[in-house]
């Protein structure tokens, strides 16, 4: 992958959605998995593989068409109440601790930031998904193999967009209230692999690339994106 540089060296990546189509295509990085619930081999069962395919089209194009009641019946409730933190921290939190947060995060609470009106809302998260800001139908890749690790938990192999290849990446799915839900977790970490490796690949910091992100994604100026880390909302 060549480096995405502007003519001052700072990274300028098209969009969150090709840091992670990179990903998932093989061009980004090591392709280390972002999961430890790798399952033994197990019989194909193709009731499993039709339920958890079927919640994750489902939640895959609620997402994209901005549909949260939709997208957010489809995740676990460990990742809803995860993201409830995040606002909180988007509330709240000071400069210090928000560099510290791992670049998926950053790039939320920035968001959040930018757009008051999100923060607002009833309910945030689904105010963001609302808005068409938590991602897009491609970036998740599509599902390969599937395993059923216990009772609860299912674990996806990630197939490549490009070529439909299997990656190391892998995507959990809990059964809760007799439906499969994607857990964000790993979506997660994804994106801050994703992060991460532009900004090695391009000699930058991870403060740079997601800066450069935000900007790229909402036209704002640089110095008003560098702004949101030191100041949360009033």
């Amino acid at each position: 992958m060549t480096p995405c540089l502007s003519r001052s060296g700072r990274p300028t990546p098209a969009s969150l959605l090709l840091l992670v189509l990179l990903v998932l295509a093989g061009c980004a990085g090591n392709g280390q998995e972002l999961t430890d619930a790798t399952p033994a081999e197990l019989p194909t069962d193709p009731q499993l593989n039709a339920e958890v395919t079927a919640s994750f089209i489902t939640y895959r194009a609620a997402v994209t068409r901005g549909d949260a009641d939709a997208a957010m019946a489809h995740v676990t409730t460990e990742s809803l109440d995860d993201q409830a933190r995040v606002v909180e921290l988007a509330r709240s939190a000071d400069e210090e601790t928000v560099r510290q947060l791992p670049a998926a995060e950053q790039l939320l609470v920035l968001t959040y930031r930018l757009r008051p009106q999100l923060l607002e809302a009833e309910d945030p998260y689904a105010a963001l998904v609302d808005a068409g800001l938590a991602g897009q139908d491609r970036s998740l890749g599509e599902l390969g193999d599937i395993s059923r690790v216990n009772e609860d938990l299912a674990v996806a192999e990630v197939l490549s967009n490009r070529t439909l290849e299997p990656t190391s990446l892998r995507w959990r799915f809990h059964l809760e209230d007799n439906r499969w839900r994607f857990d964000l977790a790993d979506a997660q970490r994804l994106v801050s692999q994703a992060v991460a490796n532009s900004a090695r690949l391009s000699n930058a910091s991870v403060e740079q690339v997601v800066t450069a992100t935000i900007v790229d994604l909402s036209g704002e100026d640089v110095e008003t994106v560098r702004e949101l880390y030191s100041e949360p909302p009033v």
